[in-house]
C-alpha cells in the first residue's frame, strides 16, 4: 500500500483534533503487521504522512491500524 493515499476521519476526541490540526489527506509511507508500541488494535499498521503543510520540521507522521483504529476511520483512496 506504500504510495497510496488515505483519508482520515476522527472517531475519538483525539482523532478529531488531529484531523482538524493536521488535515484529513495522508499518504502511506510504510506498512507493518505489528508495531513496537502497546495498542489494542490489530494489524496491519500503516505509517502515514500528512499532505497538509505547516510543520516546521517536515510532514506530520503517525501509525494507524488499517482495520480498527481507536481514533480514526480510515478510507483508502
Amino acid at each position: 500500500m506504500v504510495g497510496k493515499k488515505v483519508k482520515l476521519a476522527g472517531k475519538s476526541r483525539h482523532g478529531k483534533n488531529r484531523v482538524r490540526e493536521q488535515g484529513e489527506d495522508w499518504r502511506v509511507v510504510g506498512e507493518k503487521l505489528t508495531v513496537s508500541f502497546n495498542t489494542p488494535s490489530p494489524g496491519p499498521f500503516l505509517l502515514i504522512e500528512s499532505e497538509t503543510q505547516g510543520h516546521p520540521h517536515g510532514p506530520w507522521s503517525r501509525w494507524i491500524s488499517l482495520k480498527n483504529d481507536p481514533d480514526f476511520t480510515v478510507e483508502v483512496l
